[in-house]
């Protein structure tokens, strides 16, 4: 960026033209034609530029203030700027002073917001303005402002009157910025008085807030840690090139409040504040990150980061480019003064491990994150507890207890107010009890509350598919040892860490089911999940291995994640053996395929160290249960099955007899079954069959017994009648079944998985 010296002259005022543009845009600064197209490229003048005081002295602070820049209407020389008496006064520039003009390279912006202090009179004290007061010297001091264009931070309108004595008031700031300036538009513009500066306040305008953020609840350790990185930017101790550059990422799902802390940086009022939204173009970031860096101090702030560099984004890489390269000078310029730095980088985004490049977390980047949880249970209860939850007192209490307990899952936007996702349903359950109950009273009963929270599913799981299919214990016959073993998982997941201590040091959290294909391994889990209640995430093994080089090892992350953050939760891995192969079987020509451990190449071993580091966190993964099913489990890789990761292993064989009739009997009890049905008998010849198989065979006969019932079988043999019999499924329907039905599992496989159970077996 081009930068100038000159030497300060008065701006002429002596006809009606100069007088108006004196009033209208009295932050004008004037070069000659020469040093004007020097800096803004151009012989149109408007443009915005920066002014600093060039000092002598090392120690006298410097202030850049902004102004437009235009061509003077007289001769003169290229070392000389000229400026109107008041901008001059209100920058505290004399005639004669040396300052350096940087050109923005953009228009003066539109003004969103523009805030005045009033100034006490040392010799005049005044009483301060009466709050009921305040709109209406607001809306005075706007038409003020509307006799004017350019708004600059000084600006000062003294002794002016609407009711009691005059007062004197002054620009504070303009869109944020202590020394800013831009175009006031009247009816979009608006204009805030702020609390009064008392007589020998600092510099008017000065950038005074604390970069801090307060009054947030539920997330205590955590804004402690963003506070200790923003206190980086108010130290006033020499700055060591050596300390990274805490640019700052806060990443959490959704409505866990990074957009709320973003705002709440913006409103802290320590700089001028620039947003890059995911929409913007390229030379858009490029221009925000420049005029930041010449309206120190300030902040930008990035949402959504991971829409801005999306893969579908076709300038991705030039993007993250841009992004590295702006950091980069940031950090350069810090180093350089050896003061803290004064231009702060805070990006959001949903997961920090995944969304940001690995060339935007290397040193003096984005090295810096804080992770927002979804709150836990003394969250919750600081949360709801600051909504009132319009309840009698007496009971107050022990219903946010109740909540606080039962609201897992649910974000801080959720829970927020107003108006709480509890409140609506709430109210519309008081308003909708039976005609006997007495007239709706003033405030909420429990029941209420209760009524609600059967219809809420919490926002953070609206994005995945958490439902399992409706099975049931009682819809798998047999398998008396699994059901048990995974219901002693479902317990162990809601036990109390307390309890758990007496019997375990580190209780089982992994869960691998294994036999052969049909044997009703899926349906467990899918029965697990319904019957606890758990939070439900399902994967295929084989759509992993599907995604894009690097996504799957980021799905497998994230799935960890979430589970944590919706706890009490269940992962269940479908077919694992697809990305826990053993990494001996991976990228071997073509015996690295579906045999040696699926997913080929270095993608399925990345998978597979991913999620053996997920696995190694079981400490952290309180309230989690993962369970993973396989026909497969010789292709594991064997450090999957170390204690701490798949800690229980459970064989899912063959149904027996009983089982066998079981699943016959459940059959029958949701289809017409003919009367000459022998359910002893079709347990005994269906033996080695799998549960799949037999309502394989049910399947089979019941089109048969539909075929007659219909009349199509007739027909096809060339008999007429029979249609619209009721007689339902007949023995012979189903011994023909049985006869045509290919038996999948072997006696050699069945071998196969008793010698691996053997090998792996811990009890």
């Amino acid at each position: 960026m081009k930068m100038l010296e000159f030497k300060i002259r008065k701006a002429l005022v002596t006809n009606d033209v100069d007088k108006r543009l004196q009033k209208r845009q009295p932050s004008r600064v004037y070069v000659n034609e020469e040093a004007l197209i020097e800096l803004t490229g151009s012989k149109d003048g408007g443009k915005l530029v920066y002014i600093e005081k060039v000092s002598s002295s090392p120690d006298e602070p410097s202030v850049r203030r902004e102004a437009t820049l235009w061509k003077a209407p007289e001769k003169l020389n290229k070392s000389v700027a000229q400026m109107y008496e008041a901008f001059r006064e209100a920058c505290d520039y004399k005639l004669e002073t040396t300052v350096k003009i940087t050109a923005a390279g953009v228009s003066l912006p539109d003004a969103d917001e523009i805030v005045f202090e009033e100034l006490s009179v040392r010799d005049e004290p005044l009483p301060p303005l009466p709050e009921q007061d305040v709109p209406h010297w607001e809306y005075f001091l706007s038409g003020r402002l509307s006799m004017m264009e350019h708004i600059y931070a000084g600006l000062g309108l003294r002794n002016i009157f609407v009711r009691g004595p005059e007062r004197t008031f002054f620009v504070a700031s303009v869109n944020g910025r202590p020394a800013g300036n831009a175009r006031y538009l009247d009816g979009k513009t608006t204009v805030r008085i702020a609390p009064r500066l008392e007589p020998g306040s600092e510099g008017r305008g000065a950038a005074t807030e604390r970069l801090e953020i307060t009054d947030i609840r539920g997330l205590d350790t955590q804004i402690q840690k963003l506070n200790d990185l923003l206190s980086l930017f108010a130290n006033e101790k020499p700055y060591s090139f050596q300390a990274p550059r805490p640019n700052i990422v806060i990443h959490g799902g959704h409505g866990t409040g990074k957009t709320m802390l973003l705002d709440k940086i913006a409103a802290s009022g320590w700089g001028a504040v620039f947003r890059i939204q995911f929409k913007d173009k390229l030379t858009d970031i490029q221009e925000t990150f420049q005029r930041a860096k010449l309206q120190q101090p300030s902040i930008i702030l990035i949402d959504e980061l991971e829409r801005l560099i999306d893969k579908d984004r076709n300038n991705r890489g030039a993007v993250i480019l841009s992004i590295r390269e702006a950091l980069d000078s940031l950090a350069a310029e810090t180093r350089l003064k050896g003061e803290p730095p004064k231009v702060l980088v805070v990006a959001a985004c949903l997961d920090y491990t995944t969304d940001v490049p690995e060339e935007l977390t290397e040193p003096f980047r984005f090295t810096s994150e804080v992770y927002l949880p979804l709150p836990d249970v003394q969250g919750r209860l600081a949360i709801l507890a600051s909504l009132g939850l319009h309840v009698d007192p007496s009971i107050e209490a022990d219903l946010l207890r109740q909540l606080s307990e039962r609201t897992h899952a649910y974000n801080g936007k959720d829970l927020q107010h107003p108006p709480p996702l509890l409140q609506p349903h709430s109210t519309h359950h008081h308003h909708h009890r039976p005609p006997s109950t007495p007239a709706p009273a003033p405030t909420f009963l429990p029941s209420d509350y209760e009524s609600a929270l059967a219809h809420i599913r919490p926002s953070a799981m609206h994005d995945i598919n958490l439902k399992p299919p409706p099975i049931r214990w009682t819809d798998i016959g047999g398998q008396a040892r699994v059901k048990t073993s995974l219901r002693r998982a479902v317990r162990l997941s809601t036990e109390s860490p307390a309890t758990l201590a007496r019997f375990f040091d580190r209780p089982p959290k992994g869960f691998l089911l294994y036999g052969p294909p049909g044997c009703s391994k899926t349906m467990a889990a899918q029965a697990m999940a319904t019957e606890s209640g758990l939070n439900f995430f399902a994967v295929k093994g084989a759509e992993l291995l599907n995604m894009y080089v690097g996504e799957s090892e980021r799905a497998v992350r994230r799935l960890f994640q979430r589970a944590r953050e919706v706890a009490p939760s269940m992962i269940f891995f479908d077919e694992v053996d697809a990305i826990a192969g053993q990494r001996a079987g991976f990228g071997h020509g073509s015996g690295g395929g579906k045999q040696n451990g699926g997913g080929g190449g270095t993608g399925g071993v990345n998978v597979l160290t991913t999620l053996l580091n997920e696995m190694d966190g079981f400490e952290a993964l309180q309230g989690v249960v993962v369970l993973a099913a396989t026909n497969r489990p010789q292709a594991l890789d064997p450090a999957l099955l170390r204690p701490g990761r798949f800690d229980e292993l459970i064989y899912v064989s063959p149904p027996d007899e009983a089982a066998r009739r079981a699943i016959f009997e459940g059959v029958a009890a949701k289809r017409r079954m003919h009367a000459d049905v022998d359910m002893e008998r079709l347990a005994r010849e269906t033996e080695g069959c799998s549960g799949a198989e037999i309502k394989g065979i049910c399947a089979v006969a019941g089109v048969a017994a539909y075929d007659r019932f219909a009349g199509l079988a007739e027909r096809e043999e060339g008999v007429e009648g029979g249609e619209g019999k009721p007689e339902g499924i007949k023995m012979a329907d189903l011994e023909s079944a049985m006869a045509s039905q290919k038996r999948q599992i072997t006696k050699e496989m069945i071998d196969g998985f008793e010698a691996w159970e053997r090998q792996f077996r811990r009890h």
